[in-house]
């Protein structure tokens, strides 16, 4: 089976001296179902390129969770998942914060935004011509002046807010969405997410 690393969300336990990571557990069924072994990876081995090499990763995917720079051995440890994906060229899909990091790698920025925290709302694009509804979580959005060099729209609200992106060459996409917590959904995300991650398909 082809393995995907995922990103893992750092949490900092109250009343501890304790930091613990996690990953929604639906994310380790999508996987899982993409017919994958899903094998999260932690920001605090600090050398990357050899954690990769001895998983031997077919792809990466970066889940969401802590804004970025609220938590800066996960900025830190994503950023160099994607100095070794960019080197490898495997595939990566983003999953809303995932969408951002990869945003900000490419020297993109974001602002807060309103109304898409608890929201489903209807994006278009490229990748939805006629559009589709999806779910949305997140407080800050990237706007089309804020894009990441390289990067391209595949879709976006009404309000301008971007949802879905591409790299011009390399094999990373991202959506701002959580296709793991719509299963209304999955299966349409399923098959996005399979189609991105192409090494997979083979």
């Amino acid at each position: 089976m082809k393995k995907i690393v995922l990103s893992q969300r750092i949490e900092r336990i109250s009343g501890r001296n304790e930091l613990r990571e996690c990953v929604d557990s639906e994310i380790y069924k999508l996987i899982w179902k993409l017919g994958a072994t899903p094998i999260p990876v932690s920001s605090f081995i600090q050398d990357t390129e050899r954690y990769l090499n001895e998983i031997q990763p077919d792809g990466i995917l970066l889940t969401g969770g802590n804004d970025i720079g609220s938590e800066k051995m996960r900025d830190q440890s994503e950023y160099a998942l994607l100095k070794y994906a960019e080197k490898s060229k495997l595939p990566v899909f983003g999953v809303c914060r995932g969408m951002q990091i990869i945003n900000s790698y490419f020297g993109g920025a974001m602002t807060r935004v309103s109304n898409h925290v608890g929201n489903d709302h209807l994006v278009k694009g490229t990748l939805y011509p006629n559009g589709r509804m999806v779910n949305s979580f997140h407080d800050f959005g990237i706007t089309q002046e804020m894009l990441g060099e390289q990067l391209n729209i595949l879709a976006q609200t009404e309000d301008g807010v971007i949802e879905a992106i591409a790299h011009c060459n390399l094999p990373w996409h991202a959506v701002m969405w959580h296709p793991e917590r719509t299963q209304a959904t999955i299966e349409l995300d399923l098959t996005l997410i399979k189609s991105c991650l192409t090494e997979m398909s083979e």
